[in-house]
């Protein structure tokens, strides 16, 4: 069994002057297709091998470097990794722990770090003012569910908002239907910004669009896409109709009825905003 790795919550100046030299080193082994030589880099460094093997699974934590195994030892410098060397390390701690492992773009980290913010922000100043709902039906859910959302939907959304960015905290899934619906406006958000910071020159039009691209990886931590088909349904009935769908049921396609949204997945527990129904229905029986 793997022995746990402790990660670290900030990183402080000495070890991001070794993360830097570390990531130069895991580059050009990689383009020699060498494995990195661990005695050699504490030597150059002033540390002992093991701080040396620690920093490279803090560095394999944070979705910078791929360091090898017993299997192949080479090390693989992640496009992070490689944006991380270009700032000199000047990158804040978040920005590289945010989806680490799922998304290979700083860039992207950071987009959808803040538009976790703005998405959470907007809704809870939204349903303060009265006009939760609306706010769910125009920015959240999909449009052919729009007309059937009420007060208590749209405060169970607000808890999926809050929910899944805990989760993509620790890098985990969504936990239902309904935060893989924010999990689409959370990538709308952060798109928005990349244009705002490429309309301002901060990032180059192809950084922008790298990053847009990246973050469809949310999609590979969710294991499918089938969400985005919501948005091109015309009713809530069709929801219905996919249920029912044989290729649908063999694929294992959620349950998009509105009534489903909030029922956990499997790897998720019936606890707080997430209702176990059938167990609710069992126990009124």
């Amino acid at each position: 069994m793997p022995r746990a790795v402790r990660i670290l919550c900030e990183v402080d100046a000495d070890a991001k002057n070794r993360y830097v030299k570390l990531l130069g080193a895991a580059g050009v082994a990689q383009a020699a297709d060498e494995p990195l030589d661990i005695a050699a880099l504490a030597e150059d460094l002033g540390v002992s091998p093991p701080t040396v093997e620690m920093d490279l699974e803090q560095l394999s934590v944070l979705g910078l470097v791929a360091p090898g195994d017993m299997v192949d030892p080479r090390p693989l410098l992640l496009k992070a990794g490689r944006q991380y060397l270009a700032r000199d390390g000047a990158v804040p701690y978040w920005e590289m722990r945010f989806l680490a492992t799922t998304i290979d773009d700083l860039v992207a980290r950071a987009a959808l770090l803040h538009a976790g913010t703005i998405v959470v922000d907007e809704f809870r100043d939204q349903i303060l003012s009265g006009e939760g709902v609306e706010y769910a039906a125009h920015v959240l859910v999909p449009p052919a569910f729009a007309s059937a959302l009420d007060d208590r939907k749209a405060l169970d959304l607000y808890s999926a908002s809050v929910s899944l960015m805990t989760r993509l905290s620790a890098d985990r899934p969504a936990g239902c239907v309904a935060e893989e619906i924010v999990a689409v406006a959370l990538i709308n958000e952060a798109k928005a910004w990349l244009e705002m910071l490429e309309s301002d020159g901060e990032i180059s039009p192809e950084d922008a669009r790298a990053a847009a691209e990246e973050m469809t990886g949310l999609f590979e931590l969710f294991q499918d896409d089938d969400v985005l088909d919501m948005f091109e349904m015309e009713e809530p009935a069709d929801a219905a109709l996919a249920r029912h769908d044989p290729i649908n049921q063999q694929l294992g396609v959620a349950d998009q009825r509105i009534e489903s949204w909030f029922d956990p997945f499997s790897w998720a527990a019936p606890t707080g905003y997430l209702a176990d129904r059938a167990t609710e229905e069992e126990e009124e029986d």
